[in-house]
């Protein structure tokens, strides 16, 4: 194969295969060369209804399979964090729910990085880049399931945009009950990915036809002859020149391939920070202790990760009643089957916003939090018994899953030797600010109030991983106990404005100080959109590919 380009995109996730479609379909036809550590991920039971809430965990050959380093905030837990291995990343191991979000989370994320194009309205607004990227299949909403969908507010979405969207064609008993639930604690949203997340719903999956939808099947199934795919390919390090401009990127095989135009990093918000420090960018200290030459002093790589992260309760439904969808079921056609759904809450706890921690954040934020399309918390629900002790080997259970939104509590990805092989030393620091701690407290008591319903009421039978009592007390110790990741990584290569030293890209994707090299996935994030953030990556891929495609006149 060849062994120069003009841009070599390493990794071959979300955003990775985004951009390098969209790069290598553009008039003048650059080279492209797309490299991945993992495989071509092309197992078609991979893509299977079965596999939908199983694949993170049950197949090591899609997952690079990361720990955290032991929290000492929460009794030295090492918390696990499936990452996405092979192409199509985490689009291809995820729940594949598609939350959008609110918008003033991108009106917020404009102001942060002083970008125009990160505002929601506008015709190169969010909103508008959104259009490029859905397909959104209503042809399944029944009479019953417009109780819960407004057909004219979902007519708004795109039906041309590469990634396929869909419901379940069939809904479970549960799934009806927990939004019926849900209207008794507040509004039904009746489309959730509006700009105005507020309230209970069910939002749409990436399965269309039976099968996932991942970024590589959305965007890389017909790949031009110029563009190159290099699986099973780590890249070891970035090869610059003496006027700091990255020229090649080197594998631990050896290889070497050099870029014409750019090096652009989308390697996920673990991987693009390791491989910057491999390569001497990055925190002074960090680089050097490891015996890397350090290229470029840039204290920003990899210190500001955030993640959201929830806590279960989880309640046995009586005998009779109303059960979850059979994991596996068919429905009355297989095509328009995506799995077990899961709807969602997301809430505002008047709680948190009248609270000191709140008052105690940077103005800014203290102004978005309290924006009535902001949520501060998530509700998210399942019916999944994996992993759990259960009283009868029959037994079904709800999962209020409650999410923290807006964490103020900052990780770091930092590395564990100068071996590329070696995993980096990911810190999550969950629940180590203020803020998230009140939040968590206030989520728990979110989903202690929905199971009071009289709805749930009616099918609870039990609780079977709950607070000891509802004193806060309790509480706070049931979340240290509980918490769990949403896999939602973020911020570890954070953009910002002119003038923010801190930050490791600037607002259009390059790193700041360094020539031909830009990082483009979900670690550039400057703030964590309110969201399941798998939208945010395919718009962080499509947002990218404009800014070079103009950059270039390609």
């Amino acid at each position: 194969m060849a062994e120069t380009y003009d841009f070599i995109i390493v990794g071959g996730g979300t955003s990775g295969c985004v951009l390098a479609s969209r790069l290598a379909h553009t008039p003048s036809a650059p080279r492209v060369l797309l490299i991945e550590g993992g495989g071509p991920n092309d197992n078609p039971s991979f893509l299977s209804v079965e596999n939908r809430w199983a694949i993170a965990f049950t197949e090591p050959s899609v997952n690079w399979g990361y720990k955290s380093v032991p929290q000492t905030q929460l009794s030295g837990q090492e918390i696990s964090l499936p990452r996405g291995k092979g192409l199509g990343g985490s689009s291809a191991i995820n729940f594949s729910c598609w939350v959008i979000g609110s918008s003033s989370d991108f009106n917020f994320w404009s102001s942060l990085v002083d970008d125009e194009s990160w505002k929601w309205d506008g015709p190169n607004g969010v909103k508008e880049r959104f259009r490029k990227i859905e397909n959104l299949h209503t042809d399944t909403i029944t009479t019953s399931q417009e109780k819960y969908l407004d057909h004219s507010q979902l007519s708004e979405h795109s039906k041309s945009g590469n990634v396929d969207l869909s419901y379940n064609e069939v809904w479970s008993e549960l799934e009806n009950l927990i939004l019926d639930a849900g209207s008794e604690m507040d509004v039904l949203n009746k489309d959730g990915n509006s700009g105005n997340p507020a309230g209970f719903g069910l939002l749409p999956s990436t399965f269309y036809n039976g099968k996932r939808v991942t970024s590589t099947t959305a965007y890389l199934s017909s790949p031009p002859s110029n563009l190159t795919i290099l699986t099973s390919a780590v890249v070891s390090k970035i090869l610059f020149d003496s006027k700091k401009r990255a020229t090649s990127v080197q594998t631990i095989s050896g290889q070497v391939f050099t870029a014409e135009k750019e090096v652009i990093l989308s390697a996920g918000a673990f991987d693009s920070p390791k491989l910057l420090l491999l390569s001497g960018v990055g925190p002074k200290d960090e680089v050097e202790k490891h015996g890397i030459e350090l290229v470029h002093e840039l204290p920003g790589v990899g210190q500001t990760l955030k993640d959201h992260y929830y806590f279960p309760l989880i309640a046995v439904l009586k005998e009779k009643a109303p059960t979850p969808q059979p994991p596996f079921a068919i429905t009355k056609d297989p095509k328009f089957d995506t799995g077990p759904q899961a709807p969602t809450g997301w809430l505002s706890s008047p709680a948190v916003l009248a609270s000191p921690e709140l008052a105690n954040l940077p103005q800014n934020w203290q102004e978005h939090i309290k924006q009535s399309n902001i949520p501060t918390h998530e509700l998210v629900f399942s019916g999944l018994t994996h992993g759990l002790d259960l009283p009868r080997p029959d037994s079904e259970v709800i999962r209020i899953n409650s999410a923290v939104m807006n964490s103020q509590s900052v990780g770091t990805v930092t590395l564990s030797s100068s071996n590329p092989l070696d995993p980096p030393l990911i810190n999550l620091n969950y629940l180590t600010h203020p803020y998230d701690r009140r939040v968590a407290i206030e989520t728990v008591r979110s989903g202690l109030e929905f199971s009071k319903t009289s709805k749930m009421q009616e099918v609870i039978e039990s609780n079977l991983v709950w607070p000891a009592s509802e004193s806060e007390e309790d509480i706070w110790e049931f979340c240290k106990n509980a918490v769990q990741p949403v896999y939602h990584h973020a911020g570890s290569c954070r953009m910002g404005r002119e003038g923010d030293e801190d930050a490791v890209v600037d607002r259009e994707f390059k790193v700041r100080g360094l020539k031909g090299l830009r990082v483009v996935d979900h670690s550039v994030a400057p703030i964590m959109v309110n969201n399941h953030t798998m939208s945010t990556c395919f718009l962080i891929g499509e947002t990218a590919a404009e800014k070079i495609i103009q950059e270039y006149g390609l």
